[in-house]
Parts: C-alpha cells; sequence; structure tokens
C-alpha cells in the first residue's frame, strides 16, 4: 500500500511540474550598435599599458601605478565624470595588502545604473591578454562619453581577482548594492577563436545572474558573429549551484543580489601569461558589450530577477515545482522506514549505538571544519578571502601541506575517538550493528535532503541516490560484499562527479584538491550550516564504509536483549546483515 501511494505522489509531482513549465525570457535588443567603438585604439592602448606595466601582481607597485593611470584615463574619455578612487586592504596571494578600485560615473536619471567593470592585475608578468579587459573598458568610456545615455553609466577598474579571490569585488558589491540595474563584467576580450567564447552568469552564494541579461549579452555577442557557447544544461546548472565556487567578479557582485555576468573566451579563469591576443576579436567583444549597454539603457521591463530556476530544453522549471517532486521521492520513504526502525526496536534491536556511530562519524569532518575556520580567522590559513581562488593563484608549500596533514589527522582522530568500538568477541548490547548504523544513516541523510529541499533543491538532488542506496548497503542481507561497496560507490558518485567539475572548471588539479578545500572552509566561502550538513554527509559516508570493512568472525549463538515479552534473537531479526 505504502508503494503505491509513494508512486501515485511521485506521477501526480511529475504531471504538476510538467504544467508548471514556462518559457525562457525574451533577450533585450537596442536599435543602436556598437560602432562607435573604436577596435583600433584599444588595441593600441593595450599594447602601450602592457610593455608599460608589465608586473601587475595585485597591490604591487605596478598595480598601484596602473590605478593612477586609470584614473587619469578615465577622466580624460569622460570629461564631465566623477571619479572616485577607493583604496582598502585585503588578503592577496602575496598577503594583506593595499588595493584600490578606480571607478568614473556619468550621472544619468534617477534609480539604478549599468556598470562595466574589468580587473587590472596579473599574477605573471606580461599576461597582456588579462589585460585587454581594462584596455576595452577604456574603449568603450569613450564610446559612451561620445553617446548619449538615459540611464547613469559607471566604469570600474578592480585589483586582487587575478587569483580568483576577488577581494575588489567584493568590495565593489558592498559599494554597488541597490545601486546597480545590471553589471557587465570584461574578462579576457581577445582570445583567439580556438578560445570559445563565454557569458559566464555563476554566483559565489545563491542564484545565478538573470537568464535574461544572460540572453541579452548572447544575443548582441552572435550579433557581432562570435560564436558563443550554448547555454548551461541540466547538469551544469546542478553542479553550480549545489557547489557555488566561481572565479570573475561577477561571481561577488551576484551574491550580493546584483545582477552580472561575466563576458571573456575560454573560462572564467584567467589566461595563460603567454596567452595570444588578437585585436579583431576584441573589437567584436567591445562592439557586443556597447549593443548590450545600449539594450539595457532602452529597456523598462529590467533584466528581471535572479534565476533560481531549472532550465530545461528551452523551458523553466520554477523552484517550488522542483521542492514539489524533490518531496514527492522523499516523503513516501519515511512511513516504511519508521515502521522498520519500530519493528527493530520491538525486537529488542539496539539502535543507540548505531546513532552513536553515525554521529561519532560526523563530528570528525565538524571539527576539522571550525579548526580550519578559526585558523583562517587568527591568519594562519592564508590567503582566507572571501570567495575561491583559481588554479594558478594556489601554491602548495610545506607550511600548506602540514596543514592538511593536520586537519586530517584531527580528522581522524576525533572519528576513531567519538565513535563506538566494536568488540572483537561476542559483542554487548551497546555495539553498533549494521542494521543499526543504517537506520541511523538514513535519518541523517533524510534530515539533510529536506533541509536542501528548502535552502537549495539542486543539491539535493546529489543526495537521493546517496539516500536510498548507503542504507541499502548495510541492511538488505542477500547482497554480497562487493555489491555493498558497489552500492557505497553509486551513493558518492554524484557529489564526488560534482566536485570533480567545479574543480576543473576552476583549475585546480587534484593534488592542489586538499588545500583549495581548506581554504573554501577557512574564507567562509563554505557557510556553517553548509558545513554542518556538509559533516553530516561525510559522517553518513565514513559510518557506512567503517562498517563495511572486515572484521574478525564472532562466535554465533548470542542471547536475545533483555526486556518485556517475546524477543527475536538478535541473529533473527529482519534485515539484519550476516556477521562477517
Amino acid at each position: 500500500m505504502a508503494l503505491r501511494v509513494g508512486i501515485g505522489a511521485v506521477l501526480l509531482a511529475v504531471l504538476i511540474a510538467a504544467f508548471s513549465l514556462r518559457p525562457t525570457p525574451r533577450p533585450l535588443t537596442g536599435g543602436l550598435g556598437g560602432q562607435t567603438f573604436d577596435a583600433s585604439a584599444a588595441s593600441r592602448q593595450l599594447d602601450e599599458l602592457a610593455q608599460r606595466y608589465p608586473s601587475r601582481r595585485a597591490g604591487s607597485s605596478g598595480d598601484a601605478l596602473l590605478a593612477t593611470r586609470m584614473a587619469a584615463e578615465l577622466r580624460r574619455a569622460l570629461p564631465t565624470a566623477s571619479i572616485d578612487r577607493d583604496r582598502f586592504r585585503a588578503d592577496t596571494p602575496d598577503g594583506s595588502r593595499e588595493l584600490e578600485n578606480v571607478s568614473a560615473t556619468v550621472r544619468g536619471r534617477p534609480g539604478p545604473g549599468l556598470v562595466v567593470v574589468a580587473h587590472r592585475d596579473a599574477l605573471e608578468p606580461g599576461s597582456k591578454a588579462e589585460l585587454s579587459g581594462t584596455a576595452a573598458l577604456l574603449a568603450l568610456a569613450r564610446a559612451v562619453g561620445e553617446s548619449r545615455f538615459d540611464h547613469t553609466i559607471q566604469f570600474v577598474s578592480t585589483s586582487g581577482a587575478s587569483g580568483g579571490g576577488l577581494t575588489g569585488a567584493t568590495r565593489l558589491a558592498r559599494t554597488l548594492r541597490g545601486q546597480a540595474a545590471a553589471v557587465l563584467v570584461l574578462g579576457d576580450v581577445s582570445g583567439p577563436p580556438s578560445r570559445t567564447p563565454e557569458v559566464v552568469t555563476w554566483s559565489n552564494r545563491g542564484p545565478s545572474a538573470p537568464l535574461r541579461l544572460q540572453r541579452s549579452v548572447v544575443a548582441a555577442m552572435r550579433q557581432e558573429g562570435l560564436a558563443v557557447s550554448p547555454q548551461a544544461g541540466p547538469w551544469s546548472q546542478i553542479v553550480r549551484r549545489s557547489l557555488p565556487a566561481t572565479v570573475g567578479e561577477q561571481g561577488e557582485l551576484n551574491q550580493a543580489r546584483i545582477p552580472a555576468v561575466l563576458v571573456t573566451s575560454g573560462s572564467a579563469v584567467p589566461p595563460a601569461a603567454d596567452a595570444p591576443v588578437e585585436a579583431p576579436r576584441m573589437g567584436a567583444y567591445g562592439r557586443a558589450v556597447l549593443r548590450t549597454l545600449h539594450a539595457l539603457d532602452r529597456t523598462r521591463v529590467g533584466v528581471g530577477a535572479p534565476q533560481t530556476e531549472l532550465a530545461i530544453v528551452g523551458r523553466l522549471l520554477p523552484q517550488w515545482s522542483l521542492q514539489v517532486l524533490l518531496l514527492a521521492l522523499v516523503l513516501p520513504l519515511l512511513f516504511p522506514a519508521v515502521v522498520v526502525a519500530l519493528t527493530l526496536a520491538r525486537d529488542g534491536h539496539p539502535l543507540l549505538p548505531g546513532a552513536a556511530w553515525a554521529a561519532g562519524c560526523a563530528t570528525g569532518p565538524l571539527v576539522a571544519g571550525l579548526l580550519a575556520i578559526g585558523l583562517g580567522r587568527i591568519g594562519i590559513v592564508s590567503p582566507a578571502v572571501p570567495a575561491p581562488f583559481a588554479g594558478p593563484a594556489l601554491e602548495l608549500g610545506v607550511g600548506s601541506w602540514a596543514l592538511v596533514v593536520l586537519l586530517a589527522a584531527i580528522l581522524v582522530t576525533t572519528v576513531v575517538l567519538s565513535r563506538p568500538r566494536l568488540a572483537r568477541e561476542a559483542p554487548g548490547p551497546d555495539e553498533p550493528t549494521p542494521v543499526a548504523v543504517a537506520t541511523a544513516v538514513f535519518a541523517a541523510l533524510v534530515a539533510v535532503v529536506l533541509t536542501l529541499v528548502v535552502l537549495e533543491p539542486l543539491a539535493a538532488i546529489l543526495l537521493v541516490p546517496a539516500l536510498l542506496a548507503w542504507p541499502a548497503a548495510l541492511s538488505l542481507p542477500m547482497l554480497r560484499p562487493l555489491h555493498r561497496w558497489l552500492l557505497l560507490g553509486t551513493g558518492a558518485l554524484l557529489p564526488l562527479a560534482a566536485l570533480v567539475s567545479v574543480s576543473g572548471a576552476l583549475d585546480v588539479g587534484v593534488v592542489d584538491l586538499p588545500w583549495w578545500l581548506v581554504l573554501l572552509v577557512a574564507g567562509g566561502q563554505i557557510t556553517p550550516v553548509a558545513m554542518l550538513l556538509t559533516s553530516v554527509v561525510l559522517g553518513a559516508l565514513l559510518a557506512t564504509t567503517l562498517m563495511l570493512l572486515p572484521r574478525g568472525r564472532r562466535p554465533r549463538g548470542r542471547a536475545a536483549a533483555p526486556g518485556r515479552g517475546p524477543r527475536r534473537r538478535r541473529d533473527d531479526a529482519p534485515l539484519l546483515v550476516e556477521d562477517r
């Protein structure tokens, strides 16, 4: 009966989801093109800036000199604009440094304005392609100075984004809150045709940029002959919303609920220092951005709200519909799970030791995460910045490896000391059994999945296989050891694939991955709530893995636990995995 009810609920939820699909918003278009963008002048200025300021690490003297030059160039391009130089201290790959954001604002009608952003710093000397966004920003400022816009237009040169730390963008997000209708971020806009143009919308936390803004930029780029990569598929959306780690200033701005997209070639990771530069491509990018500015200036409907929906085959699945579908999948499992747990308790099967086992396994990741946060706050884990670093900025020295080993040792020690121990001979009533651990793992994962259904339903999708597979690996008596390990791997497959996908997109190698994760926790990109949920999931994985490990054979024939009324022997309890 419960199975029929569950199947009916799922079919009803699928029907609701099908009828809730709605079309994607149409892109904004403007009557004016980008012909006033001077590509040849932008190319000449790029050559001159790259030759005069070859070394531009964030907070260095070269970065400061280029900031002064940017203020002068913006004042020359926009004589009526107000120039602001915002100096602040922040962590960089070289430690704490004084950085500076330079902005020029041309006032328009009251209300939120349009913003163009490009960072000027670079990790390696030269890095001419990475400087192309700055040269394009100056050419756009000159084009805007020769045109007429109704909205306020602001041009901002930031520092601190070359390694992915986004400290300048974090500072800018605080000043732009409530004052920007849309932000266009310029990355490498000079890449050859082999580097596919990208419009990056991801955020470092929460929903991504509005889909209407993304489609408007894509439409403008295609009008300029730039073959933009297709829109991210369902898997990419699930991964990027479940593990919101990105580089590019748009990540920090979208996190602050400021609509922003990154226009770049290849990927959001800054290009190599010797990446090629093609002036004609920079002209196409610049004209597309100018065309987008005209379209945004003419619209009265705005760019829309941040994207919380899931885009599927040209349609949008609302978040509430996805939540209903997930609840229809998970809630029918609760009734049979409660019946099984009550049956086990009635037959004298101790469940508390299983809960203690799972809780002890979750304590290790939680303690290690809290320690990483503390080390980041006091400056031992450095640089702990409010946004993830890209691979080129990760430098694993002896100190980094020592901290990784220390945190791993603390995790293992906490797990060993916190969970109950297994007796080598006949177990007592306080020893956890596979069925008791399976019950605790199921309860923990259900709590996490239901929490994620409310907070971020796309992340809950990654844990549904684990919710079904890990308890089954411990509780089904007919399974062979190989099948149990396959179920364990099946449940971990989607979260692991998501982590590999995000780290690969940020150019983080396998060797750098442990230190990158430590920096994510220490810098606060993984929130306390997310860290707690992650610790519970890792605890469930550890609890299942440790219970599946082979142990010495124990004598059979132990008596049932004492209690009132008839009791089955624990060897005969339902769903009990045979001793190994």
